[in-house]
């Protein structure tokens, strides 16, 4: 449904029909914006891992999800928790959204684990992107990550489970 542009009133009858197509039908628009989200909550009996130097794909299907939009802005957001083989490598993380990295460089986020003994233990990671100035239709949002060739980063999906969602706003 689309929106339709409020009609300038003068003196003439109301009818049902004015009714509907002003009222009725623009709210329905609007209220389907404020209902329309996606969400994941990732599990499986692996360990998503990379050592990638160039961002790929945390996992293709998992961390991967499609919002029809009416066309605006998307709140994409993901928490969960990370972990790197080596003594202060940082893992970077950014949104695809269609396929395009949505920020440039390093992406939106970065984590650094194995400082001070921290190596090999679960760090949270939480985010959240706000993607601007969409067309209306369907979209598809991925999490990305990449690390340093030394390094293993990676996120235990068996016992905890990140979550992945995007809302349009």
């Amino acid at each position: 449904m689309a929106w339709t542009s409020p009609k300038t009133w003068s003196s003439e009858p109301l009818t049902s029909s004015d009714l509907n197509t002003y009222v009725r039908d623009n709210q329905d628009y609007l209220k389907d914006r404020l209902d329309n989200s996606a969400s994941k909550i990732v599990s499986g009996n692996v360990i998503l891992s990379t050592n990638s130097e160039t961002f790929v794909d945390i996992d293709s299907d998992k961390l991967s999800i499609s919002l029809l939009t009416h066309g605006g802005d998307v709140l994409v957001g993901f928490t969960g928790t990370v972990r790197t083989t080596t003594t202060s490598r940082p893992i970077f993380y950014n949104l695809a959204v269609d396929g395009v990295l949505y920020f440039a460089d390093d992406g939106v986020t970065q984590a650094i684990g194995g400082a001070d003994g921290l190596r090999n233990k679960s760090l949270p990671l939480c985010l959240v992107v706000l993607v601007t100035n969409l067309d209306a239709g369907a979209h598809t949002f991925k999490m990305r990550w990449k690390t340093h060739r030394s390094n293993t980063a990676s996120m235990e999906i068996t016992s905890l489970h990140p979550q992945f969602w995007a809302k349009e706003i």
